[in-house]
């Protein structure tokens, strides 16, 4: 189904960027299960936010933006919606995940079991917050409640 936003039909592309997102969550999580895989987990935490952020920008303004540093990504967000404002202090820690920790680095110290968990639980909610934002009435959290 498509939406009438802002004047303009806009295509379901942003729904597709949330079910990418929402697969990088399932795996981060799945990741974090144990504690073996924190890095990966990690990775997968910045790439959920990062393809919710683009579903929300293109959801809002209609148009794909590039870009990977979730900071300045929130702050794209804060231009329709202030509330974004709250994940600025996290995203900045989740930039890190991008790529140094995917890569042998004397300037990465590897995340513990405790920092990933929280580390989800801050995308669990950006991740929820988007979708009641381009879902309305359609989305269930309780998808993620259990995990």
């Amino acid at each position: 189904m498509s939406r009438n936003r802002h004047g303009k039909r806009d295509s379901r592309h942003y729904f597709e960027w949330m079910e990418y997102a929402s697969e990088d969550l399932d795996a981060a999580i799945q990741l974090a299960d144990g504690g073996t895989c924190l890095n990966a987990a990690g990775f997968h935490c910045q790439q959920t936010i990062e393809k919710s952020l683009k579903a929300y920008l293109l959801f809002m303004g209609g148009q794909t933006v590039d870009g990977h540093n979730l900071s300045w990504l929130v702050r794209q967000a804060c231009k329709f919606n202030s509330r974004f404002n709250r994940f600025i202090g996290e995203t900045a820690m989740l930039n890190n995940y991008y790529i140094q920790c995917r890569y042998p680095s004397d300037r990465w110290d590897p995340p513990d079991a405790k920092t990933i968990e929280r580390h989800i639980g801050v995308t669990r909610e950006i991740y929820e917050y988007i979708c009641t934002q381009i879902y309305d009435d359609d989305y269930d959290s309780d998808d993620y409640d259990d995990n």
